[in-house]
């Protein structure tokens, strides 16, 4: 969200590719290549159309996979709203997930669904849920056309897990 001013000068045509891709940190906060985006990027600005930012930084999803939503102060989570409970199914979907990442704690114990870490890994999970729920609901609201077009990870859509059960939530 952090870099919207960065899109906006894109799609206005003062930036250069190079110039958008560093004012926008790519590297530090896409993270995947930029050949992969660019043309979808390429045509929002020949159409002047509208990119809205609606990820959050890693540092809040960080620090809510460490503290808990409640343990990161208010004014720390971006506007982020208190997510939506998991489903059941969320829970099945994320614990091999979870399984899989490097815990060196842990490596050979079977996790529980109710270990505090993994619920707090869930919570981290939904922040970016959450959060990209809230900017689709939020461009919806304000743009005269009432059309958007997210770029989403497919874990964050599958199954209905992640921003369409956040979505519905927002109503």
């Amino acid at each position: 969200r952090r870099v919207q001013p960065a899109l906006e000068r894109w799609v206005a045509g003062e930036l250069t590719e190079a110039e958008f891709l560093a004012a926008a940190e790519w590297r530090r906060v896409w993270n995947f290549d930029a050949q992969l985006y660019l043309p979808i990027f390429h045509f929002a600005r020949m159409n002047r159309v509208p990119m809205i930012a609606i990820n959050v930084d890693r540092e809040l999803t960080r620090a809510v996979n460490g503290m808990g939503f409640d343990g990161v102060p208010a004014e720390k989570r971006e506007g982020i709203t208190r997510p939506a409970a998991p489903s059941e199914a969320y829970l099945d979907f994320l614990l091999p997930v979870y399984e899989g990442h490097d815990r060196p704690d842990r490596a050979a114990e079977k996790v529980d669904r109710n270990d505090p870490a993994f619920r707090r890994f869930v919570e981290s999970q939904q922040i970016w849920d959450r959060a990209m729920a809230q900017g689709i609901a939020a461009a919806t609201a304000r743009l005269s056309v009432p059309l958007v077009v997210a770029i989403l990870g497919a874990n964050h859509v599958a199954w209905g897990f992640g921003v369409p059960h956040q979505l519905e939530d927002l109503g």
